[in-house]
């Protein structure tokens, strides 16, 4: 028969003449004390709220089965009525006959289940510190064991690896207790990341490292087995890369709640590379209770779950732990009697997704980002951004030259110091945490661990550096043979003090890595470093420390004699603690994830020099300051300070909009609207342009070009923001280098100040492409700030592209012709005091070719600079110039070389949406190499090796890892 309308309005009679009662009027969570206890008001009774949650999932299930049983609900109905006007009211006897009444459709009503999965969210010092986390931890997890104490039938659920470690430091009792429970099945370990981790803002590279580090840890200290879930309740969105990157991992199921206004709730997840997991969206809420009403919506999520009989309620007290409580598991157990509702059972996700596989091949496809919520957080608590990226590009050098030192050295990196470094830094990718929507504790927390991580790559940087100097065979370098008796060392050990110079320096701001000096004299050693898998030609800065030698006189040589190009930076001695130094730019070519020497000597005098005044004699012309190289032209204009033209001297082209300029820009945004969550409603966009102070030098050398403007930001602040921009073009870069250091005093008050970085792009199409976790994403104009990873592009007509990258933000903004980065959102919610202070921000304006691999690659090399080493003149075993890795062939990026027991692993993706092959040509015959990945599912396919190189297969848009013997 068909679904009798009448039904609805009866049972809101029914229940409306119920004391206690209260009627939904919207959505309400349900986690936390109902309102009705909040207020003491007495709720129905035990088998009036039975009765009443039995018959409303009863009055859906038949609408859902085109009427099924609507005589007997009719029939319940009408008896509870009769009872009402009656007694008043519904007596246990008149529910229990109403019950009996609709018997008949039990069986229908128990086809459908719900698996009940306890879990605890626990917040990583969301808005509180790090020792309130580990007690919150620990206590919720007491609980918990003393629940499945009492309870047998009862399970749990529980992500993230840090909570974990967390019980391993701090209780080993609770310990044994938990890992007895997970041996028995009923605590299912949830965890595939270290936290419950944003997924736009992690590397590619940190997203697999969650994935690795998070089960190496968990099999070997806890035991556990299976690594298949991706948990990430409470997560701001996620990347199309995300299914690529859990199915690289062996990760095959994803539950989330935020990122997803479609309406299926069930569905497979698919990234362009066409690899797919399945994943269920949350209907309601992460944090759930166990309540009368739970089932109450089922029908309409079967309807979204492509018919699938199933559903999950997630419930415990969050976010700060608490996890299930005792009224949610008896009151569970109650309910797993009635006989007109869904089949309950405690369950985890497994339990869920193992049903929902049946049906794996009907459900539909989502193959779009899961994107944009909380776009503030893309920008706010600056500091952490900064952190963040450059520890995960510290990791990558660190990686790659620990490869290139062991495959050459004796030296060997103690794995666990690295590995807790990546923890570190996986631990603040928590989606309280990097985001920024924290507090104050946490943030400097955050910062602490990006410190320790620092002085781990630091250290293990500079040692893997120092191996390889040793090792290198500068005593036989040709350009020794004309040296001086005055250029050796030992002529001038008796007053040398340079040797340990530099301790410490170079290295704040979490960029740099220390190279104390090692050498004497007038002959210094130089060991150049590049951690890129492409040969390079750049220039590198060296510091020269205690030079006693003249500095008109000094030239650098290459190892085999060559004079190579240099410009001096400092032409007076500049002071540190009780050394000095000068610092002096060479234009070096290195081989890739490889290293060459340099050798600065000072030329003999060919004549006495005679000094007259050589300063000009004319005033001083305002014009405006063109930067350029055989590439690049760039004009900083006279007035404002800021750049009015970017030309590609090889096309013609001009980037900058007609008549506009690049800058900074003041906004003002709106109050109600800011948080740190979100970038308010924009009300004035104002350009820095009061250029207080422009400077540049008279004479630009030929491998830099600078110049210097100093703004003041006329904000409401009593103390004026100052803001000093350095414009730098380097020899044969395709990009501008604006390194901006803001002393940043602006408050909120009634509006709330953002400081971005504006380029007008002439030509624009409205097209913009992004840097994303392990791959790229071209998106449209938008409204709001987008993630980015390092950079965002301007597509221009005629398809080049203006590429602005950044060293430390994440919120870029494509407007219809311009392209934006958000640098610092002050809003004051949930922390009051949040940017104020020193920032220094590193960005580039490049011009490429437009294809997603390039603008990788150029975003790689201005992230990833030369490094150096001091050395000096010693035999060796070891070429002046050599190499680990070069990526010869291949629309390719390389996202990590590293070495373990003599195997080369080197990982990527694909750039330009196609099935092709990758050629790595290594620095030695190549024994033997496989094609693998992260789920240790034991695939290996071995690849095809012709000496030095071998071939990879790639398929499009897909990450690849090779593993390599030498």
């Amino acid at each position: 028969m068909a679904f009798d309308k009448n039904l609805a309005e009866k049972l809101t009679r029914v229940k409306s003449a119920v004391g206690g009662n209260r009627e939904k009027q919207h959505f309400e969570f349900s986690f936390g004390m109902p309102e009705e206890e909040v207020f003491h008001i007495t709720p129905p009774s035990r088998m009036n709220r039975r009765i009443l949650a039995e018959l409303e999932y009863a009055l859906h299930v038949c609408e859902a089965n085109d009427g099924a049983y609507a005589a007997e609900l009719n029939a319940a109905l009408d008896g509870l009525q009769e009872s009402l006007k009656r007694d008043g009211v519904l007596t246990d006897g008149a529910c229990a006959a109403a019950e009996e009444t609709l018997m008949p459709m039990k069986d229908l009503c128990r086809s459908y289940k719900l698996f009940l999965t306890g879990h605890a969210h626990i917040d990583m010092n969301w808005m509180w510190s790090y020792q309130e986390t580990v007690a919150a931890t620990l206590a919720t997890f007491r609980s918990i064991c003393n629940i499945m104490d009492e309870y047998p039938g009862f399970t749990f659920t529980q992500s993230q690896g840090s909570v974990y470690r967390i019980v391993e430091q701090y209780d080993s009792e609770l310990m044994e207790r938990i890992k007895a429970r997970i041996a028995e099945g009923r605590w299912e370990v949830a965890a595939t990341n270290w936290v419950e981790p944003d997924k736009n803002m992690p590397s590619g590279e940190s997203l697999l490292h969650h994935i690795e580090l998070t089960r190496s840890y968990l099999r070997d200290v806890w035991g556990v087995k299976d690594f298949d879930l991706d948990f990430v309740p409470d997560t701001f969105g996620h990347a199309l890369t995300v299914p690529e990157i859990d199915a690289f991992g062996g990760v095959k199921y994803m539950y989330h709640c935020r990122g997803n206004a479609r309406k299926d709730l069930l569905y497979r997840y698919r990234a362009a590379s066409g690899h797919e997991i399945m994943v269920l969206r949350e209907a309601n809420w992460y944090n759930a209770a166990i309540t009368p009403q739970m089932a109450v919506g089922l029908m309409d999520v079967v309807k979204q779950s492509s018919g699938l009989k199933c559903g999950m309620v997630v419930y415990g007290v969050g976010d700060h732990g608490g996890g299930p409580t005792r009224r949610d598991v008896e009151r569970a157990i109650d309910m797993m009697t009635w006989p007109i509702y869904p089949t309950i059972e405690f369950g985890g996700l497994r339990c869920y997704f193992k049903e929902a596989e049946a049906i794996r091949d009907t459900l539909p496809v989502v193959d779009e980002e899961l994107n944009f919520f909380a776009p503030g957080c893309y920008t706010t608590q600056s500091r952490i951004k900064r952190g963040n990226r450059r520890a995960e590009a510290a990791l990558y050098d660190v990686e790659a030259l620990v490869a290139l030192a062991e495959k050459n050295t004796d030296y060997r990196l103690a794995r666990g110091q690295l590995e807790w470094a990546w923890r570190d830094v996986l631990f603040t990718h928590f989606h309280d945490i990097l985001t920024g929507s924290c507090v104050q504790d946490s943030r400097e927390h955050a910062m602490g661990l990006y410190q320790t991580t620092a002085a781990v790559t630091n250290t293990q940087h500079e040692k893997a550096m120092l191996a390889l100097s040793k090792g290198i065979n500068t005593a036989s370098m040709p350009v020794l043979r004309d040296v001086k008796p005055w250029e050796k060392p030992s002529a001038q050990n008796y007053d040398s003090q340079s040797e340990g110079a530099g301790v410490g320096y170079g290295i704040e701001n979490f960029v740099g890595v220390p190279a104390a000096e090692r050498g004497t004299g007038l002959l210094r050693v130089f060991h150049v470093f590049n951690t890129l898998p492409v040969k390079r030609t750049g220039v590198v800065e060296l510091t020269v420390w205690d030079y006693t030698g003249d500095l008109r006189r000094v030239h650098i040589q290459d190892a085999e004699g060559r004079e190579i190009p240099f410009q001096m930076v400092d032409w007076d001695y500049q002071r540190y603690w009780d050394h000095r130094y000068v610092r002096v730019l060479a234009q070096v070519t290195v081989p890739a994830t490889g290293y060459t020497t340099l050798v600065l000597r000072q030329r003999e005098a060919e004549n006495y020099p005679v000094y007259l005044q050589s300063g000009e004699q004319i005033a001083r012309m305002y014009d405006d300051v063109v930067l350029q190289n055989e590439y690049v032209s760039a004009v900083i204009d006279r007035h404002s300070g800021r750049v009015k033209s970017l030309i590609d001297l090889g096309t013609g082209r001009d980037y900058i909009a007609c008549g506009q300029t690049a800058g900074l820009e003041f906004l003002q945004t709106e109050k109600r609207s800011s948080n740190a969550w979100n970038i308010g409603r924009t009300i004035r966009d104002i350009p820095v342009e009061k250029c207080v102070e422009l400077r540049a030098p008279r004479r630009q050398g030929d491998l830099l070009k600078t110049a210097e403007a100093v703004f003041s930001v006329e904000g409401g602040c009593r103390v004026p923001t100052q803001i000093t921009v350095t414009y730098a073009l380097k020899a044969g870069s395709r990009a501008l280098e604006v390194k901006i250091k803001a002393d940043w005093q602006e408050q909120g008050e009634d509006t709330i100040p953002v400081l971005t970085y504006k380029v007008p792009v002439c030509g624009a199409t409205g097209k913009f492409n992004y840097i994303i976790p392990q791959g790229t994403i071209q998106r449209g104009a938008l409204n709001n700030d987008v993630p980015g990873i390092g950079s965002g592009a301007a597509c221009v007509e005629d398809g080049s592209a203006l590429v602005l990258v950044s060293d430390s933000k994440y919120g870029y903004r494509g407007e219809a012709d311009s392209l934006s980065v958000t640098l610092i959102n002050s809003a004051t919610s949930p922390d009051p005091y949040p940017e104020r202070g020193i920032h220094n921000i590193t960005l580039w304006l490049g011009l490429t070719d437009g294809e997603a691999g390039s603008q990788t690659a150029v975003t790689d090399d201005v992230n990833h600079a030369l490094f150096y080493v001091p050395g000096n003149v010693h035999e060796g075993a070891l070429p002046t110039t050599d190499g680990l890795v070069e990526l010869v062939a291949g629309n390719a990026a390389v996202t990590s070389v590293s070495a373990c027991e003599g195997v080369i692993t080197v990982r990527g993706f694909e750039t330009a949406g196609l099935d092709g092959t990758a050629v790595l040509r290594f620095a030695a015959p190549v024994k033997g190499a496989c094609l693998t990945d992260l789920s240790e599912s034991g695939y290996q396919k071995p690849l095809d090796v012709s000496g030095c190189e071998v071939t990879v297969p790639m398929g499009h848009n897909a990450i690849w890892m090779v593993k390599v013997a030498l």
